[in-house]
């Protein structure tokens, strides 16, 4: 039963072939047995949890549901509040936060029937491509113990590959949620902006309200991609406050056929070098999807890389430096002072967005919504676009310094923030983006692309993976997990 589809146990539930409780039972028997190799799972509250799938077991008997997610335990990345567990976003100074309610996407999906029976580990604020902080330590990739399972929802999908959980909740600003889903090959899909509710995220500290950030998304993460679709279809709506006026109704996908899909294959950038390894599957992707029937072209977008690239690294950098300490701040203004306009090296671009003056965020942010009409013009002939996730497939554990690390791509060493290069582009236009797995390396590590579709079209990205999974297999075991 352990790896089990979400939607395959919703179905084994409503007909009464299984129940809440036993699959709970199964889950934690699951980390009982493995987590202590993963450290996936870092809080559980099973005795709730089990109190509260006795209770849907006993509405299941009467013919009543609570919603889509009747009765599916499962996890929540611990960047959430969830009411009566310690919700820390792996700040030592959070440790002790119990918050008196869920965030507003963990409502949405305990609305729907899902019971949330622990909480899965992150990076120090969310903001590292690996998982581990102070208070509960190192998340390994079940895959290989020791690489990273990404980050910064690393733990969220090291206990979807390890069989821990079969479904969870992320959040992506650089990657988060797609990069963990490649290097753990599961599947993880970054939403178009503002359609799934940030409320309750951590950072920023409990008692504050993130409301939007301009780039920020919350986003589900699974072993299938109509897992996916289910969870969308539950978090898709508009933050409480909105509520009173708006409403959410996702469109249809475009396409169901892959005979009448068009697909657009984003070319190889000097700039954005990818592990040879990688390339070549996402090559054989598009064949696959060519032999299949579809339309597929390799084609660059309406702007260069370089571009896209410098206006994300001016947006996000002054959010995730927000608050930071005075001493790291000043260091990176004077460095941003001393700055060649031809430094285009990962630290260049940290500095220079750390230390950008706000009327000249103004006129970033407006380059950004002219790159989104130039997206909205793309897509017109295209139905998505497919790229890498990450530069790399997931890598060795390395605690070192930040501004120390590096990372091998094809034999040269790269600063470390070169890992999640292509995370940018589809968080600068707000547009949704599938992680699908395509694969495994020789070494055997998994590998996925990001099929990236128009704003609003979360659900055509979702139909694509299908399709992909349908040619290339999708979700596997990791060897010392079957």
């Amino acid at each position: 039963m352990i790896y089990k589809y979400t939607h395959e146990l919703i179905d084994l539930i409503r007909d009464k072939e299984i129940t809440s409780v036993e699959i709970l039972e199964n889950l934690l028997s699951q980390i009982k047995a493995k987590n202590s190799d993963v450290n996936a799972v870092v809080n559980l509250d099973a005795e709730t949890a089990m109190d509260k799938a006795k209770e849907a077991d006993k509405l299941s008997a009467q013919g009543k549901s609570l919603g889509p997610l009747h009765g599916i335990p499962m996890t929540i990345k611990d960047a959430y509040e969830v009411e009566g567990m310690v919700s820390t976003g792996g700040d030592p100074n959070w440790k002790d936060n119990v918050p008196l309610k869920n965030a507003e996407a963990v409502q949405r999906l305990v609305d729907a029937g899902a019971i949330i029976f622990g909480k899965t580990n992150v990076p120090y604020h969310s903001a590292d491509l690996q998982s581990y902080n102070d208070i509960y330590g190192v998340t390994n990739n079940p895959w290989d113990l020791e690489r990273t399972p990404g980050g910064s929802s690393g733990g969220s999908a090291a206990a979807l590959a390890a069989g821990m959980t079969p479904l969870e909740l992320g959040s992506d600003i650089g990657g988060s949620i797609r990069t963990p889903a490649h290097f753990c090959g599961v599947f993880g899909h970054k939403p178009s902006y503002n359609i799934v509710s940030e409320v309750g995220h951590l950072p920023p500290p409990p008692g504050f309200i993130l409301t939007g950030n301009g780039l920020s998304v919350a986003g589900p993460l699974a072993r299938s991609p109509e897992d996916l679709e289910i969870a969308m279809n539950v978090l898709a709506a508009p933050q409480g406050q909105d509520e009173i006026a708006w409403s959410i109704n996702l469109p249809k996908p475009k396409v169901t056929d892959v005979t009448k899909l068009k697909v657009a294959v984003w070319p190889e950038e000097k700039s954005a070098e990818v592990d040879e390894e990688i390339n070549k599957l996402i090559s054989d992707t598009a064949e696959d999807l060519r032999s299949a029937g579809a339309k597929v072209e390799t084609v660059a977008p309406p702007f260069t890389f370089d571009e896209v690239d410098d206006i994300y690294s001016k947006l996000v950098h002054p959010i995730m430096s927000a608050g930071g300490d005075r001493e790291t701040l000043a260091t990176a203004d004077a460095l941003a002072e001393e700055l060649d306009d031809s430094d285009l090296s990962e630290l260049a671009k940290i500095s220079r967005g750390v230390s950008l003056k706000a009327r000249d965020y103004v006129v970033n942010n407006a380059r950004r919504h002219f790159i989104k009409q130039k997206w909205l013009k793309f897509f017109e002939n295209y139905d998505v676009m497919l790229s890498p996730v990450c530069a790399v497939p997931a890598f060795k554990h390395n605690h070192d310094p930040l501004i120390e690390r590096t990372i091998n791509v094809n034999g040269k060493e790269k600063q470390y923030w070169h890992t999640t290069i292509w995370a940018g582009p589809v968080v600068t236009a707000n547009l949704p983006s599938t992680s699908t797995p395509i694969g495994l390396t020789s070494s055997g590590l998994p590998v996925n692309l990001q099929i990236i579709g128009p704003y609003l079209h979360d659900l055509t990205c979702i139909e694509v993976a299908k399709m992909i999974r349908d040619l290339r297999g999708g979700f596997r075991i990791p060897p010392n997990f079957q």
